[in-house]
């Protein structure tokens, strides 16, 4: 049972903390620049959010939510809380405040993994905020001052993260400028505000428009292509984890590890079309390293996981996109700090048809498509993939 937890993830850093049973069953290392990843009872997941309701399930399981309705709210706050761009930081920010109006958790009456994972993502964003801005969001600093004092002192210097002293008394009034003999207010002389405009003007011109405007993630940024295994082996260190050569259409066969074992016997693995993530970061998982993840849906119980199925007649190599989002281009490889597949991972499911894709924020359900036919499972209805 090992986990690998990011340099970049203070949110799981606190939940490991938080959760001393965890902590302490685990082998837990740090990893730059790669997924936080979770090897656990016969489970493999990576990403923030998979990893925590993993943990939650296993050693804690009141904080994943008491209902499903509670469990599905924890996944969108954790979602929302992982986008971290500096608009999508005072959204949330003002998001938390009006949600909090007459709340005192983000889910239901009590805490859950959405509370600890949002602070764990805010809390530098808290940290470079104003006094007036804290006192402007005042219902989302007294939840934040909540959550930091809920959290043992201890937790929260392993996570790296320190108290932050909230004032949510209205800050004092800028004083004005002493009158002058006159009676009239000192005016500032004209070199100053001119100084200060040039200032600004050199500052705007050396700062690239595009840095401006916060990329929004979106699912086509996920490098999905058809897959073909053709060797499967299990891992000589892990007998949890098969190591896979799968065919993308690429001069060699990529090497993948999957946390499969209990859940598919090795001969059902053999010469299957599958659904990989080709654009994660490459991570060694017990010595072997693994260029892509396969796609697989697990029911609602958690006892069943399948592949996820591209469409007969799909070859290796085939692109693999969302409905109504088949011109977005794949980024080469996804950056662990921007959390793309972090934020899209959650928002992922099978239908009540067993057809695979993606709900956006409103709900809408885009499929899973190869060529315009859609990916689905042998099984599993409503389940999530991962």
């Amino acid at each position: 049972m090992s986990a690998s937890i990011s340099s970049n993830d203070p949110a799981l850093k606190l939940l490991l903390a938080f959760i001393p049973e965890a902590e302490q069953a685990l082998s837990v290392d740090s990893v730059a620049d790669q997924l936080s990843q979770l090897s656990l009872n016969g489970h493999h997941v990576e990403g923030t959010n998979a990893v925590a309701q993993l943990l939650a399930v296993t050693y804690n399981e009141s904080l994943a939510g008491a209902t499903d309705a509670d469990k599905a709210e924890v996944s969108q706050w954790m979602t929302m809380s992982a986008r971290h761009g500096p608009s999508e930081r005072q959204i949330f920010a003002q998001t938390i405040n009006d949600h909090l109006a007459d709340k005192t958790y983000l889910v239901s009456n009590y805490l859950s993994l959405a509370d600890l994972i949002a602070f764990g993502n805010v809390h530098a964003f808290m940290e470079s905020l104003s006094s007036q801005k804290r006192f402007n969001w005042s219902g989302f600093s007294r939840w934040f001052d909540l959550i930091q004092h809920t959290v043992p002192a201890g937790a929260l210097a392993k996570a790296g993260l320190k108290v932050i002293e909230i004032d949510l008394n209205a800050p004092a009034p800028a004083k004005k400028q002493v009158a002058a003999a006159g009676g009239k207010a000192e005016q500032p002389t004209s070199a100053e505000p001119k100084a200060a405009k040039q200032e600004k003007k050199e500052k705007e011109k050396k700062q690239p428009a595009a840095a401006k405007e916060e990329a929004k993630i979106v699912p086509s940024m996920i490098d999905l292509r058809v897959g073909h295994i053709v060797d499967v082996q299990k891992h000589p260190d892990a007998d949890s984890l098969y190591v896979e050569k799968i065919d993308v259409g690429e001069d060699e066969p990529r090497t993948v590890v999957s946390g499969l074992v209990r859940f598919i016997p090795i001969e059902q693995m053999q010469n299957r079309d599958v659904v990989l993530v080709c654009n994660l970061k490459p991570a060694a998982m017990r010595g072997v390293k693994s260029f892509a993840m396969v796609l697989c849906a697990t029911s609602t119980d958690g006892n069943t996981v399948e592949f996820v199925e591209p469409p007969k007649g799909s070859k290796p190599g085939d692109r693999v996109y969302f409905e109504g989002y088949e011109s977005g281009t794949p980024e080469e490889v996804l950056k662990p700090k921007q959390k793309v597949f972090e934020t899209i991972q959650p928002g992922l499911f099978t239908d009540d048809n067993r057809e695979a894709g993606w709900y956006d924020e409103q709900k809408v359900f885009h499929k899973l498509l190869v060529g315009g036919q859609v990916c689905t499972t042998a099984t599993v209805v409503k389940g999530s993939l991962k």
